[in-house]
């Protein structure tokens, strides 16, 4: 139970750290580049941070 506890944390924070990731690179985005160059970049992010979380709650579901 507790290496289930301690994946699920570290989901957690993973999932955490790449939506920072995330509002860091649409922030430069913006600043610096033109955002429809680097969209792909940032829709490709978010879909990763979905199906980490999707991973996550289905965790948590099966314990």
């Amino acid at each position: 139970m507790e290496d289930k506890e301690l994946t699920l944390d570290f989901l957690n924070v993973t999932v955490a750290h790449l939506i920072d990731d995330i509002n860091t690179t649409r922030d430069y985005n913006n600043a610096f580049w033109q955002e429809e160059i680097l969209s792909g970049q940032i829709e490709r992010l978010s879909m990763t941070a979905l199906l980490l979380g999707n991973l996550l709650d289905e965790l948590k579901e099966v314990g």
